[in-house]
């Protein structure tokens, strides 16, 4: 079964998924960009037929069956919701919204209006995932206990740009720490508790966030991000036998490690071709090829719980979108 795809903003991610869709033999119908002229510009470097120059135009297409969301964070809310009304299927990138109330009238919308929506989240889908879990079903290192993961680069402290502005839900913790955080609820569940360190960058939002979080069967984590340090991007899982590393960058590494005592005793290599996503797009179109409307491995549930954990977080450490203001 083919299904025909449009793509909602022009920006590099964008322009990832559009190589990748291409690769797939799974056709692009529309793009749209709220940018005069960009539309056009990436339409005519990707070959697809639709430009329009509103993100609301590729909807209006009878032939779109799924819309990949790649606009800044803020405008996610609007076009999810406006891709559900016109009856899409949508998968939008990570964070799916800026807080849990917008994330829960999104996944609400998409249940009334029969379609799927789920949140991009690549790395729940690569092929480390699967072998990670692998090794710690196999007990190779035993129960694990801590988990480790860090996801920090050095970003231009620009404010009107993506990543220091408020108005565009930037902040080190949506954009970089939701991978870690991720993996330790992926591992260990929600926190029963947790102490949270944010440093605010001078726009308001957070420039560093680090979580130490304590989860059910005696399990501990430390996660960190941050937009001014350039951090290991590595993840651990250690327990009692060892401890499983998964190399830089840990959210789609070629390389996982099982270590005991400081030395190597396992390689496993696993890598793949191409830039990754084609793993979240063959499942999207398994999942609406079956009926499906959520996948086990992006399912509502997880991304609800991570957004809610990155709403206390942000609560914690001050930090507030123009999203969150009232009214």
């Amino acid at each position: 079964m083919t299904f025909q795809w449009a793509i909602m903003g022009t920006g590099g991610i964008a322009s990832a998924m559009a190589g990748v869709l291409r690769d797939r033999g799974s056709p692009i119908a529309a793009v749209g960009s709220a940018r005069p002229g960009a539309a056009q510009r990436f339409a005519d470097n990707w070959g697809i037929p639709i430009a329009t120059d509103s993100h609301a135009g590729v909807l209006a297409r009878d032939e779109v069956d799924i819309v990949y969301v790649a606009t800044t964070n803020d405008r996610h809310y609007e076009n999810v919701l406006d891709a559900i009304a016109a009856k899409k299927h949508v998968l939008c990138e990570k964070p799916l919204a800026l807080n849990l109330e917008q994330a829960r009238t999104m996944f609400s919308a998409a249940r009334q209006a029969g379609v799927m929506l789920m949140e991009a989240m690549w790395m729940q889908f690569l092929p480390h995932m699967e072998v990670m879990k692998r090794l710690l079903s196999e007990g190779t290192i035993g129960p694990f206990t801590h988990i480790e993961a860090s996801f920090g680069i050095l970003a231009p402290a620009q404010p009107a740009r993506r990543w220091f502005s408020r108005g565009l839900g930037g902040g080190a913790l949506l954009d970089l720490g939701i991978y870690p955080l991720t993996l330790v609820h992926h591992l260990a569940g929600p926190p029963v508790r947790f102490e949270t360190l944010v440093r605010r960058a001078a726009t308001g939002v957070d420039r560093d966030t680090r979580c130490i979080s304590h989860h059910d069967g005696g399990v501990s984590a430390s996660a960190a991000a941050s937009l001014g340090a350039d951090l290991a991007n590595e993840a651990i899982v250690a327990g009692s036998k060892g401890r499983i590393r998964l190399h830089a960058p840990f959210h789609h590494t070629s390389l996982i490690t099982v270590e005991r005592h400081g030395r190597i005793v396992a390689t496993h290599e696993t890598g793949f071709d191409g830039h990754g996503f084609q793993y979240e797009v063959a499942e999207m179109e398994r999942c609406i090829a079956l009926g499906l409307l959520e996948s086990t491995k992006r399912t509502p549930a997880d991304t609800l719980a991570v957004m809610s954990w990155m709403d206390d977080i942000r609560q914690r450490g001050g930090v507030t979108f123009s999203a969150d203001d009232p009214g």
